[in-house]
């Protein structure tokens, strides 16, 4: 059960396997694994993805449907206040413009995502340097 909800929620969210992974600091496979039921949640990965999805690790978990506690529910309150005035302005927008403004949002995560990825690599690069500097 756990496994279509990480899986529900990423969609959701429109991230690949890739780019949830660079998110949680794990791998594509282990992003697969845990979609598939092959792999046990971690603690910590299971944390991380309820903070992230602002959902309860019961709702991830399988064992409730309700996806957010009262702390959940006040921070998604607040993060709908910070945004209500852009939704109101799309409402405002032609089809056209709906469908562009829906398309210079995906480039922009596409960018971010590919930024993340970025600063992973350079994280694993320093690191790659700092262990051959300590065995030098």
């Amino acid at each position: 059960m756990a496994e279509n909800r990480i899986r529900e929620l990423r969609k959701n969210h429109n991230l690949s396997q890739e780019a949830f992974s660079v998110i949680l600091n794990t791998t594509q496979q282990t992003v697969s694994r845990l979609e598939n039921g092959a792999y046990d949640i971690s603690s910590n990965l299971l944390i991380e993805m309820a903070g992230f999805f602002n959902v309860t690790t019961d709702y991830i978990l399988g064992i409730s449907e309700v996806k957010r506690d009262l702390n959940g529910q006040i921070r998604m309150s607040r993060e709908l206040d910070q945004c209500y005035d852009i939704v109101l302005r799309y409402q405002n927008l032609s089809d056209i413009n709906k469908r562009t403004f829906r398309i210079i949002l995906e480039r922009l995560e596409q960018a971010q995502r590919e930024s993340n990825e970025t600063q992973k690599n350079s994280r694993m690069k320093e690191d790659g340097k700092d262990v051959q500097n300590s065995i030098a």
